[in-house]
């Protein structure tokens, strides 16, 4: 299928399930109850246009969605082993839902990055067209923060998920498994281990202070306050880098 466009449409009970698309467009939509099962989309603009739409209850097994991105708030919805390909996540909202199973690419945001430069720039191109800014948008646009709460993570395994620019991971339920590290004041935890490291002066031990003062301070600075670390993010084909291990050996040892 070539595409599928929808505008303003309330959709409820609908299966999708085993759709393939190269791409898949709601603007203004709402979707109750509906199956999205095994679904492969291209494009996956399930927030298009100026206007959010909202996926209450759905389920999402064994999706792959490309470019996921736009206005798009996910309420009670599921998860499972799910893959993500370069998502937009700027205005992604994710309330109440279940993520279970192997969960690939995704990112929440809790707040928009760059939301001023958006807004300005679809102004212009509204001029341009001799159109009026769309009643709403300003406030869609120029939001402060993404609703991402009560999450469960529990039975998932995390790969190349990221949460950043102020997401709550303690309004979230985090993966129950010894993997992931959890760093409930991630600023105090690096300044941590970067101090235990300094004596050492071997490459490694530099290695690990760059990947803790540049990686993971950025995303602290960024305003990700709390980290989620996931060794396996950072495995290449023969293991995990030394430095990384000495890292993430460092954050662990308690203060």
């Amino acid at each position: 299928m070539e595409g599928l466009v929808l505008t303003h449409e309330h959709v409820t009970g609908i299966d999708y399930s085993g759709l393939s698309t190269d791409q898949f467009s709601a603007q203004g939509c709402t979707f109750e109850d509906c199956k999205f099962d095994r679904a492969k989309v291209g494009s996956a603009s399930f927030g298009a246009g100026t206007e959010q739409s909202q996926y209450l209850r759905c389920s999402f097994d064994r999706v792959s969605l490309t470019f996921l991105g736009g206005f798009a708030r996910f309420v009670g919805c599921t998860f499972r082993n799910a893959r993500f390909v370069r998502p937009n996540a700027d205005y992604l909202e994710f309330v109440d839902c279940t993520f279970t199973g192997k969960i690939t690419g995704l990112e929440m945001r809790g707040a928009p990055h760059g939301g001023q430069a958006r807004y300005d720039a679809s102004l212009r191109s509204f001029a341009r067209r001799g159109l009026p800014e769309p009643p709403g948008y300003r406030e869609l646009a120029l939001r402060e923060s993404n609703q991402i709460r009560g999450n469960d993570f529990t039975d998932a395994v995390l790969v190349k998920v990221f949460f950043r620019f102020g997401v709550d991971l303690a309004a979230q339920k985090l993966p129950a498994d010894g993997d992931h590290l959890y760093l409930p004041d991630a600023g105090a935890a690096v300044r941590r281990a970067v101090a235990a490291l300094a004596p050492d002066p071997s490459e490694v031990a530099g290695q690990a202070r760059f990947f803790l003062e540049d990686v993971l301070q950025r995303e602290i600075d960024f305003g990700q306050r709390q980290l989620l670390v996931n060794p396996k993010n950072f495995e290449r084909r023969d293991g995990l880098p030394p430095h990384i291990r000495l890292a993430i050996e460092q954050l662990r040892s308690p203060a």
